[in-house]
């Protein structure tokens, strides 16, 4: 059973909690994930190296960044995730810094038994408590010893590059993700040709355009969820044909569909 909540009271921050074995094939998030398994291993792709985050580790991966991720044994599994955007890093990370300045999280797995710890322990909180002042102190008090830790890191390979067409293609998504597009269309935008241009998605995401698209697609139908919208106008809103589609896609992206996430949803 996957259970997700959105912590709309906490500015941004989405926790997930997952015990069954759905296998997350390549996708990505619009905003950090940080994720830690509590009960075994977890196998996981990033950028072309594939590696395990055992428990008493962190890993953390920046919007963009293309990845995958399986249980190592899918009967023991239980995948703690947070979901936080740049702006709720930035707001947290002002608080930390003397000056109001901040920098952002690199891409990066953490040894850190002790962080770990505090993280899972956060998680639970957030899961079960209802009482909202203890909520903020605990995220508050977690996140610093994560930013500290963090903000002085190099950033390692398999953060999302700055590929200047590869960006400006997915601008172009995301400014009018429910429309259809066209490859040659694509091509002409960057002054390249079709085929240089798959190989630059390929290179830089792991993805060809549509399959990125689609990612695009269903994040933005999530967030649409969240916001209570109905499913087929979230699915037409999305760029998906029709209900049917998005839910399909929902359910092997997320492993639930998207009725049943909104009912986890309003459960809370």
């Amino acid at each position: 059973m996957k259970k997700i909540v959105y912590a709309s009271s906490l500015h941004g921050l989405e926790i997930l909690s997952c015990s069954n074995d759905h296998q997350f094939s390549k996708h990505l998030h619009d905003g950090y994930v940080l994720w830690l398994n509590s009960e075994s291993g977890e196998y996981f792709s990033l950028n072309g190296t594939s590696d395990i985050l055992q428990p008493g580790a962190i890993s953390i991966i920046e919007p963009g960044v293309i990845h995958s991720n399986r249980p190592c044994v899918p009967k023991q599994r239980h995948l703690r995730s947070f979901y936080f955007s740049e702006k709720f890093l930035k707001n947290l990370s002002t608080q930390f810094s003397n000056n109001g300045s901040y920098s952002l999280i690199p891409t990066c797995s953490i040894q850190d038994r002790h962080l770990w710890s505090e993280f899972a322990v956060l998680h639970e909180t957030l899961l079960h408590s209802e009482d909202s002042l203890s909520m903020e102190v605990e995220i508050i008090s977690t996140f610093s010893k994560l930013y500290e830790l963090c903000s002085h890191r190099s950033t390692l390979p398999g953060n999302a590059t700055k590929e200047s067409r590869v960006n400006t293609v997915i601008d172009y998504f995301c400014d009018n993700i429910d429309r259809q597009f066209y490859l040659g269309e694509l091509a002409e935008l960057v002054q390249c040709t079709s085929y240089h241009l798959i190989r630059l998605f390929q290179r830089e995401k792991g993805l060809a355009p549509h399959k990125f698209l689609i990612q695009l697609r269903l994040e933005k139908a999530r967030k649409l969820l969240n916001k209570g919208a109905a499913i087929v106008d979230a699915a037409l809103l999305s760029g998906f044909s029709d209900q049917s589609h998005l839910t399909r896609m929902f359910k092997a992206r997320y492993g639930v569909t998207p009725g049943l996430y909104q009912k986890q949803l309003n459960l809370l």
